[in-house]
């Protein structure tokens, strides 16, 4: 997801958004949100990369896989009923990031499992 969002995500949204004529102010906290969703992005990735391959102790890799895919399933239904209440045509396909988002939260989970 992480490397979709920096490199697609860039240049079909993010470039778009800085080259768009609206309030400047609005453009500058867009552009913090974007930033902060990278973040979050990468950080949540390196987490569960370095937990996956044992760099993280057992008993910390338990919460931490939870935290993840606790907030990546939000996410996920959070950005799913934007998209359906949105009233854009074909808005749940153009829109897919709800699926990423489902898809690595649910991953997560099931490393926590038993």
């Amino acid at each position: 997801m992480v490397v979709g969002h920096g490199t697609l995500g860039r240049r079909k949204i993010f470039l778009h958004l800085l080259a768009a004529d609206f309030d400047p102010t609005s453009k500058r906290i867009m552009a913090f949100v974007w930033h902060m969703s990278t973040i979050t992005l990468a950080v949540a990735a390196l987490a569960l990369l370095y937990g996956g391959f044992g760099y993280i102790e057992p008993a910390v890799v338990g919460p931490l896989a939870a935290y993840a895919g606790i907030q990546f399933l939000a996410y996920g239904a959070l950005h799913l009923f934007l998209v359906t209440t949105s009233k854009l045509a074909g808005a749940v396909y153009k829109q897919f990031q709800w699926s990423l988002f489902r898809a690595v939260g649910g991953t997560a989970l099931l490393g926590v499992l038993p």
